[in-house]
């Protein structure tokens, strides 16, 4: 089965030269972390000249730094297809890595070239 078939956005323009020779793009993730049949799912925003991966794992990172916690620990809570919630709590302090933990799905939706100022 190719990746697309369940869905995805075939017709977009992944142009890599958005992001070579220095130039800045704008690419936004759709991210799920899942947890037993809990899931959480968010959209990210992430600004420069990298691709791939590197897109991917910055967009984790923008979703630790937004998500909900107290001083000490960070916290989300999913959902399951019935409405039941599940809190998730980075107890050990592991950040980012916590979050990595769970992805289940990320996928590069849009990128728009940065726009240049007049």
């Amino acid at each position: 089965m190719l990746i697309g078939d369940k869905g995805g956005d075939l017709n977009m323009n992944y142009d890599p030269n958005l992001t070579l020779c220095g130039r800045m793009a704008t690419q936004t993730v759709d991210l799920t972390f899942q947890l037993w049949q809990y899931k959480y799912s968010t959209r990210a925003t992430v600004g420069g000249n990298c691709t791939g991966m590197d897109v991917i794992d910055a967009a984790i990172g923008f979703a630790f730094d937004h998500i909900i916690g107290g001083d000490d620990y960070a916290a989300i809570t999913m959902v399951d297809d019935s409405g039941k919630l599940c809190e998730c709590v980075d107890t050990d302090g592991r950040e980012v890595d916590w979050l990595r933990e769970m992805l289940v799905k990320a996928e590069i939706v849009d990128i728009q070239p940065k726009e240049k100022k007049v």
